[in-house]
């Protein structure tokens, strides 16, 4: 039983009114537990028995990073804690001293006590989502009969979900929304989720609610925005990679966590929109793009038909650099894809000073002098708070240019580069007086062997799949790069890092959200529902963890 607070304080802007308090209460439930607040949103949960502070946190809608899905080997749950309880073994091996010594704690490992005070770090505010879509051509040819109509194509994704409306008869985008997926909670990474799926009682039914409930939430608020009525909502569209397919759907996922890895379902579905428990008309149609392996899913059909791979006439590769790292090459339309492991460094996850793109994000980095600050470019202008990806592919290319990291990924010495206790060797990338604060943020020898764990997963898996598909690096015509990582990341600097095989510049095209555009294609024409499940039937899958190569391959691909 719980019962949540949220206080809100509202500060005068150029005018001498008094600071007004409001504070906004609901009712969830009733206890007799621990009552925590947490800051800087004012929000106070009751907590559960025996729940953890990550778990009292989760249970009253708050959203605090878990990488691990809170088994505490991550360190992404870091939050301060009044009073300061004993660090646990698992805090002090995920943790600095000085963090430690500042009052920080793992959520995950410690239980509330009554007026707890949680300090959440600001780095899980709303990402920087990438909504927009280049897809290759612009010809389909919306179904006819749609006069009138209104559809929802929707991105599942395991970071983001993009809802983008379309008017059914021109195929135009009318408005578009986007949010994190609130299954985060449980774990930033698939296999986290799968698990607490496994694991946990009712745990698929409350991976269900949540994404489903976004979901809604979405299309609703573009409904009253734009004025339309769900009795003109007759289609609905539906891409992600397999887990987040079958989670939506209440599926059976112990396959997904069990080698092989097989889907529940594979074939595209159809089903009434109202039945999947979206609010929607009695006769509103939702359909699912087929799932072409057990980590990957509809999102790369959609990436596929955005891209018209499955019948291009020329040599072409397509990344998806994410946690799960998806890899498509087309050799004039022949299919085939696999799945790269890459984990979270290129998200920020497991890196030190991590964080998503979002405002106080370094964006990009460069270094032109070894013992000067290097030069930083800030999402929102404002104080850098942290690095996201594009910037960690950055900063890793800039050390070893200027010779402050070798081939081997080791820092060797510099006026910036300090050793220390916990971390071994560390880059100072903003000192606290640069910043304003007490604190800095630097990056460690941990974290360049993050990201060439990173990218060796992803080398290795676009080196097999162009040895399966018999091209060499030669034969390649266009290289194109999906998803907001590669959206955003200068192709310059993961050539260099050799997150890329070695191709000129020019063939490197960011694409957005392909996902997303195959989506919108899935929507709006029954032609390319027919064209992706043929083609779904006939990509060749290799399955990187069984083959004979990778494991050498990935080892040769560590280098930088």
């Amino acid at each position: 039983m719980i019962f949540v607070s949220y206080l809100h304080l509202k500060h005068p802007g150029n005018n001498d009114d008094c600071n007004e308090l409001v504070q906004q209460t609901r009712l969830v439930s009733i206890t007799k537990n621990a009552l925590v607040v947490f800051e800087p949103t004012g929000l106070r949960i009751s907590a559960p028995q025996e729940a953890t502070v990550l778990g009292t946190a989760r249970s009253g809608g708050l959203h605090i990073a878990s990488e691990c899905g809170g088994k505490g080997t991550c360190g992404s749950c870091k939050v301060i804690l009044q009073p300061v309880p004993n660090p646990t073994r698992s805090d002090r091996q995920c943790l600095s001293k000085e963090e430690i010594a500042q009052g920080y704690r793992l959520a995950c490992q410690h239980t509330p006590v009554n007026g707890m005070r949680v300090i959440v770090p600001q780095n899980i505010a709303e990402a920087k989502i990438l909504t927009e879509t280049k897809p290759r051509s612009r010809t389909v040819v919306p179904d006819p009969g749609l006069q009138g109509k209104i559809g929802f194509a929707v991105d599942i994704g395991t970071t983001t979900i993009v809802v983008y409306m379309m008017d059914l008869e021109s195929g135009i985008q009318v408005a578009q929304a986007a949010a994190l997926n609130p299954q985060i909670a449980y774990g930033e990474d698939v296999m986290s989720r799968i698990t607490y799926a496994m694991n946990k009682e009712d745990g698929s039914e409350a991976l269900k609610n949540k994404v489903v409930g976004r979901v809604d939430r979405l299309i609703s608020e573009l409904c009253e925005s734009q004025s339309v009525d769900y009795e003109d909502v007759v289609r609905y569209s539906f891409v992600g990679n397999t887990a987040m397919h079958h989670l939506f759907l209440g599926l059976e996922v112990a396959n997904l966590g069990l080698s092989p890895y097989n889907p529940t379902i594979s074939s595209p579905l159809k089903r009434r929109a109202h039945d999947v428990g979206l609010t929607a008309n009695t006769e509103a149609e939702a359909y699912f793009a087929p799932n072409l392996a057990g980590f990957v899913g509809g999102d790369t059909v959609g990436f596929i038909l955005s891209q018209e791979l499955h019948k291009s006439d020329t040599v072409s590769l397509g990344i998806d650099v994410g946690t799960n790292g998806e890899i498509v090459v087309s050799r004039r339309g022949e299919l085939f894809c696999c799945s790269a492991a890459a984990g979270s460094a290129f998200e920020g996850a497991t890196i030190r000073d991590g964080m998503r793109g979002q405002k106080g994000a370094i964006e990009y980095i460069s270094i032109e002098s070894p013992e000067e600050p290097p030069k930083l470019t800030v999402i929102g202008d404002i104080t850098p708070r942290g690095i996201c990806g594009s910037a960690i592919v950055d900063i890793v290319v800039e050390l070893k240019e200027n010779e402050l990291l070798d081939s081997t990924g080791r820092l060797t010495s510099g006026n910036r580069i300090e050793e220390h206790d916990d971390f071994g060797k560390l880059y100072v990338i903003a000192e606290e007086r640069e910043l304003g604060s007490n604190r800095r943020i630097v990056f460690t020898q941990k974290d360049v062997r993050q990201v060439q764990l990173a990218k060796a997963a992803i080398r290795a898996g676009v080196q097999i799949l162009m040895q399966e598909a018999e091209i060499a690096v030669d034969d390649l015509e266009v290289l194109y790069l999906a998803g907001a990582f590669g959206n955003y990341i200068r192709p310059s600097s993961a050539l260099k890092l050799g997150l890329l095989p070695p191709v000129d510049k020019s063939m490197v095209i960011p694409v957005g959200n392909a996902a997303g555009d195959g989506a919108k294609r899935l929507l709006l024409s029954e032609n390319e529902r027919k064209a992706a499940k043929e083609f779904s039937e006939r990509v060749r899958y290799v399955e990187l963890a069984n083959h004979d190569d990778f494991t050498e391959t990935f080892t040769g691909a560590m280098s930088i």
